[in-house]
């Protein structure tokens, strides 16, 4: 009896002994998972911290981090991942317009706030361009650290910042949703660009007063001397000139889906005129060659806007070769209108529809009945290399035989004459190009 007696509590002690060492052992594995989820919880916020010291383009990385952290952590104590979520959620205040939480949240690198509670759309559109003046920004400080002898084009042009170059393509896809709406921010910031150097310009010295200087005492000159600082200015000047264009040359190929606009359309072509103008005294300048690259780039910039709206830009051509052509003849107006033909230089022909085509061809005809009628040989020269330049595509599309009216008549309008002209030694070089092109395309 007495040994029954000691083995019944001998087992009820093993039993409790078990117990509570399985006690024991689920506290450790709770506090084990209670101490891992923490652990990712921490992750989580050590990650979101540094994107917000990034920018906001790894917001989305850092989601999917923590999401991937917290499903990895062995079954977490659910109270506490949603305390820790709350207090991310709080510290950014919801990633994503289209969530759950529509609060305000700092942007991580402009500065400005953004608005959480607006479209997916114009959300994205904000933050594009929020992340397009911070590159734009860093990019004109690293052309201003460069010496002066380096071109603007080995330093800002597509192929050098593939950061940036992503950047335009984003702009570009998004233009075709946005354009108006884009064009207006870009011409804000454009403006506000240029009205900090008109700012800073208005503080120098007038130069009107420095050739009084100078007659006064017993100068016969007028000219001075730009500063190191003016040299600067207007290098920080162009190289804004250049971010606008790369940013002008992706967007309008999306113009085609925005018609109307013509406030817009207006407004790009007075910019392109201006740098088509001849400016005197600049060949000898130190920005001599960032400036002949910025009208090369308002050039493309009106080739792209002359695929969707051709008679716009074929209007305003027309009308400012006019103008020219009405001045005396005079070594400024000659070199005037072969700046303005080599703003042309990347007006393509539209091959289809055929109503286009014709269209391009007729304006091919006028400018080939200006080159039959001119006498300096400059202005015929260039012509002539405008000619090559929008022929030369046209040769490599062509496939067969193009029977069109309005194509025969313009080669029969140049033929003959250009190659009786490129006979002589003088128009040799400059015509048989173009002697070639014609045949090319007839």
């Amino acid at each position: 009896m007495s040994d029954t007696t000691d083995q019944a509590s001998d087992n009820i002690t093993d039993a409790s002994t078990s117990q509570d060492s399985d006690v024991d052992s689920h506290s450790v594995c709770s506090a084990s998972d209670t101490l891992s989820a923490h652990i990712s919880l921490s992750g989580i916020t050590d990650k979101t911290s540094l994107a917000s010291s990034v920018g906001h383009g790894t917001l989305l990385e850092v989601t999917n981090t923590a999401l991937i952290t917290t499903s990895s952590s062995p079954e977490p104590d659910t109270k506490n991942v949603a305390l820790g979520n709350s207090n991310l959620v709080t510290s950014k205040g919801g990633l994503l317009p289209w969530g759950a939480h529509k609060e305000r949240s700092p942007h991580p690198s402009a500065g400005p706030s953004i608005d959480m509670d607006i479209r997916p759309g114009e959300y994205v559109m904000r933050s594009l361009f929020a992340d397009f003046t911070i590159q734009a920004e860093k990019k004109i400080e690293a052309v201003m650290g460069e010496s002066q002898e380096k071109l603007l084009s080995k330093l800002l042009q597509r192929g050098e910042d593939l950061q940036f170059d992503q950047l335009l393509s984003a702009f570009g896809s998004v233009a075709e949703h946005c354009l108006p709406s884009l064009l207006r921010a870009l011409f804000l910031w454009y403006e506000r660009q240029m009205a900090e150097v008109a700012s800073s310009e208005q503080k120098k010295v007038d130069p009107k007063a420095k050739s009084i200087i100078n007659i006064v005492s017993g100068s016969t000159s007028e000219t001075f001397e730009r500063s190191e600082a003016d040299i600067q200015q207007e290098r920080r000047d162009l190289a804004v000139e250049f971010i606008f264009c790369l940013v002008l040359i992706e967007v309008l190929r999306q113009l085609s889906f925005h018609p109307g606009h013509e406030d817009l359309v207006q407004y790009i072509e007075n910019l392109a005129f201006k740098h088509f103008k001849y400016r005197d005294g600049i060949q000898s300048g130190p920005n001599a060659g960032n400036i002949h690259i910025i009208a090369d780039l308002y050039a493309e910039v009106i080739g792209a806007l002359a695929q969707s709206r051709f008679m716009s830009v074929r209007t305003r051509f027309m009308q400012e070769l006019k103008e020219l052509r009405a001045k005396d003849p005079s070594p400024v107006s000659t070199q005037s209108i072969i700046c303005l033909l080599m703003g042309m230089k990347f007006f393509r022909v539209k091959m289809v529809p055929i109503e286009e085509f014709e269209a391009s061809f007729q304006f091919m005809q006028e400018c080939a009945q200006y080159f039959l009628e001119v006498k300096d040989k400059d202005i015929k020269h260039a012509l002539a290399g405008l000619f090559v330049e929008i022929l030369v595509p046209v040769a490599a599309t062509v496939k067969n035989e193009v029977n069109v009216p309005c194509l025969k008549n313009f080669v029969e309008m140049l033929y003959s004459q250009t190659l009786d002209a490129s006979t002589k030694s003088k128009h040799r070089l400059a015509l048989f190009p173009l002697i070639t092109c014609l045949l090319c395309v007839s």
